[in-house]
Formats: C-alpha cells, sequence, structure tokens
C-alpha cells in the first residue's frame, strides 16, 4: 500500500501539503498544476487515505465534590481537573461535569460509562457511586477499602521528607499552617497532614504547640494566620504551609510586619503552583503535579472500560522537593 511520503516524493511537493490537499484544508493555497501533481501522484500510486478513527461513544463523568467558586479560587484540584480533560479530549472522550451540590447527580449516572470523583467523599458515597457505576476512580483520596480504586499523592513520605530538610537546617520552634476543606452544607474535611506533623514532630523534637494554625486554603486565610504567627513571641524560625495559596498570605503577612524570609524566618509551601515562583523571595514548595495525577486517573477508567473485569487498585503518587531558598 502506498504511503503519503511516497505520493510527497512523486509529486515533488511536501507531506504537509499533500495531507493538508487531501484533508481539503481551506487555508492551503496551491497552484492548479501543484494539485493536478498530486491528483496523479494519488491515482498512479493507489494511494488510499486512511480513515480517521471514530470518535470514542463512551461518556466519562467528572463529578467535583465542590462548588465551581471553590475550584475557580485554588490552582491544585483546577489542575487535576485540567490534566483529566487534556488526556479525554486526545482520546476523544466525552466528558461530563457534574458537582456534587447538583440535584440531578443520580440521574446523569444512568447515561455515563465512567466516573471520576474529585475531592473527598465519604465511605457511603463510595459505596453508592461503585453501585450505579462500575467504573469509578476517586481521584485525591485513599481509603483502607480494597475494593474503591483510589489515587492520590504520598503525603506522608513527602512530610517526611520536607520535615527532615526543616530537622537537618537546625529548626527546633516550626509551625505548621494548614486548613480544612468543607462543602455549602458545612462538612468539613480535616487535612489528615496534621496528624502526621504533630507524631514526627515529637521525634524531631521540634517545639510546635504554639505555632499550630488552621484555617482554610485560601490567601486570605494564610494571611490572618501569618499575622497570627508574626506577633507570637518568639517567633517561630520555620513555617511550614500545607497548600501554597496559604503560603503566599503568610508571606504577604510577614512582609506587613517586616519579618524577612529566610534570614528571619524560613517558609515552605506545599503544591508548587507557578505563582511561588514570583513571590518576593521565590518559596520553596513540596511540588505536587497535579496535572498528571488528573491524567494518570483518566487513563486509569480508561483500562478499567477497556478490561472487562477490572480489579481496583490503590495508587499513590511520589511529591518531590522544590528548593528555591526559602528554607534555610
Amino acid at each position: 500500500m502506498a504511503t503519503l511520503k511516497e505520493v510527497a516524493a512523486l509529486a515533488g511537493v511536501s507531506q504537509a501539503a499533500v495531507s493538508r490537499f487531501l484533508n481539503n484544508d481551506p487555508r492551503l493555497s496551491l497552484p492548479d498544476s501543484t494539485r493536478q501533481r498530486i491528483l496523479d501522484a494519488v491515482n498512479e500510486l493507489g494511494y488510499v487515505k486512511k480513515a480517521r478513527k471514530n470518535k470514542d461513544p463512551r461518556r466519562i463523568g467528572i463529578l467535583h465534590w465542590y462548588s465551581l467558586e471553590q475550584e475557580l479560587a485554588d490552582p491544585y484540584y483546577l489542575s487535576i481537573r485540567s490534566g483529566i480533560e487534556e488526556y479525554c479530549a486526545r482520546e476523544q472522550l466525552q466528558i461530563i461535569r457534574m458537582f456534587k451540590a447538583d440535584a440531578n447527580i443520580r440521574e446523569v449516572f444512568g447515561t455515563i460509562d465512567g466516573l471520576i470523583c474529585l475531592g473527598k467523599f465519604s465511605h457511603d458515597e463510595m459505596v453508592e457511586f461503585t453501585s450505579q457505576c462500575p467504573s469509578v476512580v476517586f481521584v485525591d483520596m485513599s481509603s483502607t477499602d480494597p475494593s474503591f480504586t483510589t489515587i492520590s499523592f504520598d503525603f506522608e513520605a513527602a512530610m517526611k521528607d520536607v520535615m527532615d530538610r526543616i530537622a537537618e537546617k537546625g529548626h527546633k520552634r516550626v509551625a505548621f499552617v494548614t486548613g480544612t476543606e468543607s462543602l455549602k452544607d458545612e462538612t468539613e474535611y480535616p487535612d489528615p497532614r496534621l496528624s502526621f506533623f504533630r507524631s514526627y514532630a515529637k521525634q524531631l523534637g521540634f517545639e510546635y504547640e504554639p505555632y499550630l494554625m488552621t484555617g482554610r486554603f485560601s490567601r486570605e486565610s494564610g494571611y490572618e494566620m501569618g499575622l497570627k504567627l508574626a506577633l507570637t513571641d518568639p517567633l517561630p524560625t520555620c513555617i511550614l504551609c500545607a497548600s501554597d495559596p496559604i503560603a503566599i498570605g503568610v508571606c504577604a503577612a510577614l512582609a506587613s510586619h517586616d519579618i524577612r524570609i529566610p534570614n528571619e524566618v524560613s517558609l515552605v509551601g506545599f503544591d508548587d503552583i507557578e505563582d511561588v515562583r514570583y513571590t518576593n523571595p521565590p518559596l520553596s514548595s513540596v511540588r505536587l503535579d497535579s496535572f498528571t495525577m488528573g491524567q494518570y486517573a483518566a487513563v486509569l477508567l480508561k483500562m478499567m472500560l477497556d478490561n472487562p473485569h477490572p480489579l481496583p487498585a490503590s495508587i499513590k503518587l511520589p511529591c518531590s522537593f522544590s528548593d528555591r531558598g526559602s528554607l534555610a
């Protein structure tokens, strides 16, 4: 069977020109003589254009546990969704977006082939969703129940790594600034990293109790908690923040009190979003590749759809440390 390359060589034009001509690209400008040469080469070689892959008719639901407004305010979840959607677009999978607060999500379950649940869900909700849609991937959460397919970051290993780095720098007075996540019905989900911090901080000999702060995962909340830390006496020598938006707020609060980073207080974030590269100074942060996690979730779901008897899996993705000098 003739190839596009052979047609282009016989016609004396590029492969791109042949491809655009055969696909009726309206922006392609070719002389009539060149067009005729391509047609003659196609006929002489018996070239047959490959049929375009049909659009995958399967429909994927993305169920968000939070509101659209919360997503817009938090680049972490937005990045995960972008990864999911990029993969689905490449594979030509249809997407239906839903929010946990929507009244008709149970009706939508009957129209989709697979479901990605993004965020935090109760065990009862996980059981319900998997009973209505057998191919379900829960993203950004883990479960002790082996019957669910989950994908999350290895927060425990990430916390141990960054806390070891803090200890190696000689810090003893260490703050941990975190938040709770909540829904419109006021259901709250505390940060699981807080219990690990308390336990491991004791092993490392950190003085931390006066410096524990819990608010929301936002710049505004970070700023408020940073103002409180700026007034503590003595100051913590290092502040570990559970998200970069919190860290950006803390950074601004310290600056408002002329507290220099890292000369007087070291500051570390979590997520490694692009914004922390442009703070003053740029902030070190634990890198969570949330975009790739979204892609992995979509790949995992497609594997489940392609396999008539998929086995549940629990995947934990590694984190890394981006050192920009704010930990000294």
